[in-house]
């Protein structure tokens, strides 16, 4: 069961927000109702809810401030919706950097508007109450800066940034500073196959919070989220003498911690170093590549193309061609004519060699360059849709969610804080 507290100033609001859903049938239960932020906060502190329906404008006290509060108790819950009026859209700017999971127009509020926020809250709460179980080593919750670090990662690992004029200048906004010799780029694979989307979602969180938390006690670092089952580490390294040495045993050493936590096995692949920044790309690229070489008996390895055998070369072959030719029909028979393979021995080459199956690899690499997309463009979802190749949108956003447990919207809003 989950705590709500409902705050408005308006005591018809109030009523009609209670009368408005059957609570306890969806799982919620009512904490307590406020006519302040002053009011709310003492009422926080008391019944510790796990989500706060909120006007953003309030006499005494708004949302805004009470959500800051809120925030500087460093609590990781309450969740915050508010509730609000077209014309205060500049407040729910401001709300994007507090945190807030997202804002309901109070003219268009209806009954099942309102029950799907409470259930995008809930995947927030349960992600919350995972990593701020005792004994976890975790971050402080995201906020609107992480998010747009976040996004700041992803175009610099996808080689988006083709003006170096911006990337300086959002180092500069960020406080970033990329003054190592080298760089490498090693991805953190979670094992565990056997739960749902929003198990799995919950465990990714937990397990690359934890990662990020854990790994630089023993190298420099920047963990980065990539998909429910990866992330990216961004690692300097001040010279290349026995750096496949450190990097293993730092990688080891945290797999270690997160396994003993949450039973689960994380195997890494590391690429190649690079001199520039800008060019990390080509050593996340590298370590993508080689996923299909992990294994029990190899749960860290290291990009050497020379060490590939010839059923793992054919895969990254299959691999990169599917990477450059998304907008084209890619099922078993056409990538398998282009090959010169049978589609039988294309299946099992990706069912022995490959991380996961060949229809698995396609659907997981046009939704990250979807992502990539929603990160760093403009573009309608309709448009990302037809370039990454699915023959629609709605089929498009119907596999995007159940990859992601989100809608590509949902995800563009979370990317972008908007």
């Amino acid at each position: 069961m989950f705590k709500v507290l409902l705050v408005d100033d308006e005591p018809l609001v109030l009523i009609g927000l209670q009368g408005m859903l059957d609570w306890n049938k969806l799982g919620w239960e009512i904490a307590g109702t406020a006519r302040s932020g002053k009011e709310a906060l003492e009422l926080v502190k008391e019944q510790c809810p796990d989500l706060v329906l909120c006007d953003i404008k309030m006499p005494v006290m708004g949302g805004l401030a009470l959500a800051k509060k809120c925030q500087e108790l460093d609590l990781g819950l309450p969740v915050f919706i508010m509730l609000t009026s077209y014309e205060e859209f500049d407040y729910v700017k401001q709300s994007i950097n507090l945190g807030v999971l997202e804002y309901l127009v109070k003219l268009d509020l209806t009954p099942q508007s309102l029950e799907n926020a409470l259930r995008r809250a809930e995947h927030r709460i349960q992600r919350e109450r995972a990593l701020r179980a005792p004994g976890s080593a975790v971050l402080a919750p995201a906020n609107g800066l992480s998010q747009y670090r976040e996004r700041f990662f992803l175009q610099l690992y996808g080689g988006l940034f083709d003006d170096g004029e911006e990337f300086r200048r959002l180092c500069g906004d960020f406080g970033l500073r990329f003054d190592a010799p080298f760089y490498v780029v090693a991805l953190g694979a979670l094992q565990n196959r056997t739960l749902d989307t929003k198990q799995l979602a919950t465990l990714s969180a937990g397990v690359t919070n934890m990662a990020a938390s854990t790994l630089p006690k023993y190298m420099s670092c920047t963990v980065t989220g990539m998909d429910l089952r990866h992330f990216s580490v961004l690692l300097p390294l001040s010279d290349l003498g026995l750096w496949e040495e450190r990097v293993a045993a730092a990688l080891e050493k945290t797999g270690e911690v997160v396994q003993g936590y949450f039973g689960t096995p994380v195997w890494w692949t590391v690429g190649k170093p690079v001199e520039d920044i800008l060019e990390v790309c080509e050593s996340h690229r590298a370590a993508f590549s080689t996923l299909s070489l992990l294994s029990a008996k190899n749960p860290i390895v290291f990009c050497r193309p020379q060490v590939l055998d010839y059923h793992a070369q054919q895969v990254v072959q299959v691999q990169e061609y599917i990477r450059q030719n998304l907008g084209k029909r890619l099922n078993l028979n056409e990538v398998a004519s282009v090959f010169n393979f049978s589609p039988n021995y294309l299946s099992q080459l990706f069912a022995q060699w490959g991380e996961s199956g060949f229809v698995e690899f396609v659907t997981a690499t046009r939704v990250n360059a979807a992502k990539d997309l929603m990160a760093s463009t403009d573009l309608k979802i309709y448009e990302i849709s037809e370039r990454v190749g699915f023959e629609s949108a709605f089929y498009f956003s119907k596999v995007f969610k159940k990859v992601e447990g989100m809608s590509p919207r949902e995800y563009m809003q979370r990317v972008k804080g908007g």
